[in-house]
């Protein structure tokens, strides 16, 4: 201390000059580096904040996909659904005893879709009077609506198989008065293509709109709206009201930016960007928010169903993960200012103290940046998943209502012919394999929404055993050579109609790869012991599987079957998973493959057991 005071009297007294040249040197370094670091710090932000917002944007662009492609699919069940009951009227034509006669059958049709929100079916004969209504209606049934623009399309304009969607409506009378609808007919035609009558469904498009628009929500304040680009008219506004206002009157006075977006959306191309609208917390108030759009075609209607949310909120999210940086940028100004008057005293190690100071604030900024991407990274993955989940879910609602018509059609020809013998039995074949595809419908709501397990004792082996029957043609097929080796003194807690899933997928798959192979096929199941599991290994020596493809081969929606779907293994792997099992892979290109399935013997745990190796018995 002495030194330097002696140091800072012989500047003082003998070199006041350059003492006063040394603080304007160092004031000027330290004002510039303070204004660099600011000016790094913000582009930093900028960018983060730029490719946070381009990936939020993403997410709702795949979540408005989901839900338009639901739409879709909703109005093509319709579609299929109006075109059977033409069909029923396609021979005999449309009138109150033919009505009569299929009454069973149409209640029955209403019935099977009352999950999609429908009203009511209605059928007219070639005068517009209606002959049938499900549910029943005494006062509607009789009455003529020839007037009506469906019925008058469908008369003039229509062609078989052409669907009419009108444009939106409110229900003057009956139970569902006041609500919002929409109408959706078709006509019925004869062979020769002549007018016979309509059949038409009303849609409440409030519960419509609650179920596939409203209900997709992301964030606090983030959620769908829906408009008709024919009629440029807003269905679902983006403050989440079922309403029919119109886009000019709506939105050009005071959200011009919003207005040119919904007009740019006529071309029917998907797309993201950015608006102003009314503050959802203070509709005194205007906010920004970003969007993501999707067309949905019905017909020849265009819909567009976009995905908003405040850009208040996805700021909120990026300044939890720029808050670190932002403590490490202001440790760094408070250094440097403090620098400032501690390197007046010791100048000439000013430069390497400042340098190391730098070096490690611009690392740790660095590794800053490098977390934010991680975390990027991981929320693309899980939404992509929650895509994948909504997709397989909407997938396999949509196939159960075709099959519930086939079954339904398939009882009402059984019941008319009478059928005995040999017809009789085939009738049954085609009852019992419908039910198969709605058991494997369900699994692939299981992929997406687990179902409980049924837990008992249970026995391996009359499950291999039942599975090899079933593919014992297809083995002679193929020339496959099978060999099992079972233990009969094997059994643990599971539910067996799902492991029979399980075990049915290996086998399957292990056949395909076989049935692409030249030469000995050959196919291996072993059954062993390995405390505290049950180890089941199938084994084929097909074409194998590339080491870089082994964590793939679970992953949804992943297949290199040209018609594969990709569900079969990550179901199982879901399955497995709940039972606190495992199943791996052992593989490469021109060797065996090798599924190896553990089961706890003792059946799934509160907790998952500690994994004991120990010999194989």
């Amino acid at each position: 201390m002495h030194a330097i005071s002696r140091l800072f009297s012989t500047i003082t007294i003998r070199k006041p000059f350059w003492l006063w040249v040394a603080i304007c040197l160092l004031v000027g370094v330290s004002t510039a580096a303070l204004i660099g670091i600011l000016h790094t710090t913000s582009a930093v932000r900028q960018e983060a904040q730029t490719r946070f917002f381009e990936q939020y944007n993403r997410q709702q662009l795949i979540l408005a996909e989901q839900a338009a492609h639901s739409i879709e699919e909703t109005f093509a069940t319709f579609r299929r659904n109006l075109s059977l009951v033409a069909s029923l009227f396609e021979e005999d034509g449309v009138n109150r005893e033919r009505a009569q006669l299929l009454g069973g059958t149409l209640q029955r049709m209403y019935e099977s879709l009352m999950e999609t929100d429908i009203i009511d079916l209605v059928v007219f004969d070639k005068a517009g009077t209606v002959v049938a209504i499900s549910p029943s209606d005494e006062y509607t049934l009789g009455r003529n609506y020839a007037w009506r623009d469906y019925y008058q399309w469908a008369r003039d304009e229509g062609r078989p198989g052409q669907m009419y969607l009108s444009p939106f409506m409110r229900l003057e009378g009956g139970q569902n008065r006041g609500d919002k609808a929409l109408i959706v007919a078709q006509g019925i035609y004869s062979k020769q293509g002549d007018f016979n009558g309509v059949a038409m469904f009303t849609l409440n498009f409030d519960k419509l709109a609650k179920r596939q628009v409203l209900s997709v929500t992301i964030g606090e304040h983030g959620f769908a709206w829906l408009v008709d680009n024919n009629k440029q008219s807003v269905l679902v506004d983006p403050l989440g009201r079922v309403t029919d206002l119109d886009f000019t009157a709506t939105f050009l006075p005071r959200w011009p930016k919003l207005y040119n977006l919904l007009l740019s959306m006529q071309d029917g191309r998907p797309g993201t960007g950015s608006y102003d609208f009314v503050d959802p917390v203070d509709p005194n108030q205007s906010v920004s928010k970003l969007v993501g759009y999707q067309p949905i075609r019905i017909e020849d209607r265009l819909w567009t169903l976009g995905v908003a949310t405040p850009t208040r909120e996805v700021d909120a999210l990026l300044s939890s993960f720029l808050q670190q940086q932002e403590r490490y940028s202001g440790t760094l100004v408070v250094i440097i200012f403090t620098g400032t008057f501690i390197l007046l005293s010791a100048l000439l190690s000013w430069n390497h103290i400042l340098a190391i100071q730098v070096d490690r604030r611009t690392l740790d900024l660095a590794e800053a940046r490098d977390r934010l991407e991680s975390t990027f990274d991981e929320l693309l993955s899980s939404k992509k998943l929650a895509a994948v989940g909504h997709l397989a879910l909407g997938l396999a609602h949509e196939i159960r209502n075709p099959l519930s018509a086939i079954r339904m059609n398939i009882q009402m020809i059984r019941k008319r012919t009478k059928a005995e013998g040999p017809l009789e039995e085939h009738f049954s074949i085609v009852e019992e394999e419908i039910l198969r595809l709605n058991r494997l419908v369900n699994d692939v709501m299981d992929f997406a929404r687990a179902r409980p397990l049924r837990l008992e004792q249970t026995s391996l082996n009359p499950i291999i055993h039942r599975v090899m029957k079933l593919f014992a043609q297809r083995f002679k097929e193929a020339g496959i050579h099978t060999e099992l080796q079972l233990r009969d003194d094997l059994a643990l807690v599971c539910d067996p109609e799902q492991i029979e899933q399980v075990i049915l997928n290996l086998v399957s798959n292990a056949i395909e790869a076989l049935e692409e192979c030249d030469g000995y096929r050959e196919l291996t199941l072993i059954l062993r012991r390995h405390r505290p599991y049950l180890s089941l290994q199938v084994i084929d020596n097909g074409h194998g599987i590339a080491a870089d493809d082994h964590e793939k081969v679970f992953d949804p929606f992943y297949t290199t079957k040209v018609s594969g779907g990709g569900l079969g293994l990550p179901t199982l792997q879901g399955i497995v998973l709940r039972h606190q099992g495992t199943i791996t892979v052992d593989s490469a290109p021109g060797e065996k493959t090798c599924f190896t399935l553990l089961l706890p013997l003792e059946g799934p745990q509160e907790h998952d057991p500690r994994q004991q190796n120990e010999s194989e018995i």
